[in-house]
């Protein structure tokens, strides 16, 4: 790849790019970001510094590689990268747009115990969508969408960031996608992996991150995730289960465990949710599905509510012209890499919706304490879900 192999071996690049370490962005496990600046037009960057004794290098250039080739403004852009020398050897540079105005997640959390109106919410949602599409049409699954991988520019605009987990399809001689082949990486952030994920029997990327665009939308309208996770040892889990077997309302199911109210929801948001939170990933949404979905639109129901999705088609292909990509010509050949760094190791966070739901509830509010509600807070990505206690499989090369 062309353009990867120009920026990722610049021995110019600190001709290039300044940067402070007295001023911080953030800091995780495998490294820290700071304040940077291009030189030759002063424009402000980030730079994100990672430790090459702790991650391993070719992990690092797979997200930049991804990163290179992506080019949306919901999509943050990687200006330059590479290694220091002589005492900074051990270090990878990667000089990146600023997006300085804090994560999605603070935006959702600072509210306390009021939730995002629906029209702030579908703002940024949109914005999301939007990135995630661009991202679908050039063959990639974020695998890692959450709160904490959004970020937001000085005008609000939103940033998906973090690619580390993310899975390049292969094209067919055609130019399509092949998702032929179902992947078996149980990675992501546990409260935002999708089912299929977390099972370990072979799942679509596209259709994951699906899920886990709801349970953003989900958090940021209600203040707490829909479920610890998505797996039978969460108690939430089989009862969801058995809601949607019965055909009833994801969204309506999940207050109703705290005894709370929708009601504070359109049904047309409602009706997303819904579709996005489906467990079985074939009767899921879809990305082309969400987009025209009328709440997106900022439109009502006419009438009766929707028929159920239709089944979800592997062969699905974006066709929207607004979409502009530079080709990922061998990006799909990129080795499969591990868990690249996760800026959000500071300690949890957490805050829930406080009170109780309307009058409604009163009954069930007296017959006891409503159980204890999955409440928001970060989340560490993780290459391997299922282990309790992951060793730290990105070390020295």
């Amino acid at each position: 790849m062309g353009t990867s192999h120009s920026r990722s071996n610049n021995s110019d690049i600190f001709e290039r790019f300044a940067y402070d370490t007295t001023k911080k962005y953030g800091e995780g496990g495998y490294g820290a970001t700071y304040r940077a600046q291009e030189k030759a037009t002063g424009t402000p960057l980030a730079v994100k510094i990672i430790d090459t004794r702790r991650m391993r290098q070719d992990a690092i250039l797979k997200e930049c590689q991804i990163l290179e080739v992506l080019t949306h403004p919901s999509v943050i852009s990687v200006k330059g990268h590479g290694k220091g020398s002589g005492a900074q050897q051990h270090l990878y540079f990667i000089f990146m747009e600023l997006a300085g105005g804090g994560e999605l997640f603070d935006q959702v959390i600072d509210r306390g115990a009021n939730a995002m109106p629906e029209a702030v919410a579908r703002t940024f949602f949109c914005q999301m969508l939007d990135g995630v599409a661009y991202c679908h049409l050039a063959g990639v699954a974020h695998r890692d969408l959450k709160l904490e991988n959004v970020l937001l520019n000085e005008q609000g605009h939103l940033k998906l960031i973090d690619f580390g987990l993310s899975h390049v399809y292969p094209r067919h001689s055609d130019g399509t996608i092949d998702r032929s082949k179902s992947l078996h990486d149980v990675c992501g952030s546990k409260s935002y992996a999708a089912p299929e994920v977390l099972g370990g029997r072979g799942y679509d990327g596209f259709a994951a991150d699906m899920w886990s665009l709801g349970v953003c939308l989900f958090a940021m309208l209600s203040g707490f995730f829909p479920l610890d996770e998505a797996a039978p040892n969460d108690w939430r889990f089989p009862k969801l289960v058995q809601a949607q077997a019965e055909k009833r309302s994801t969204t309506e199911a999940i207050y109703v465990w705290y005894k709370r109210s929708a009601r504070h929801l359109s049904r047309e948001v409602v009706h997303l949710l819904d579709s996005l939170l489906t467990i079985n990933p074939a009767q899921r949404m879809t990305m082309g599905e969400a987009r025209e979905h009328a709440w997106v639109k900022a439109v009502k129901f006419g009438g009766a509510l929707p028929s159920d999705q239709g089944s979800f088609n592997h062969n699905d292909m974006l066709d929207n012209d607004e979409l502009r990509y530079r080709g990922v010509g061998a990006a799909y050949e990129l080795s499969e890499g591990m868990m690249i760094e996760d800026e959000t190791d500071d300690m949890p966070v957490y805050r829930s919706l406080g009170g109780m739901g309307d009058e409604d509830f009163a009954a069930a509010a007296a017959a006891g304490p409503a159980p204890a509600m999955p409440m928001l807070g970060r989340q560490k990505a993780r290459m391997n879900l299922l282990d309790p206690i992951e060793l730290d499989s990105v070390g020295p090369a």
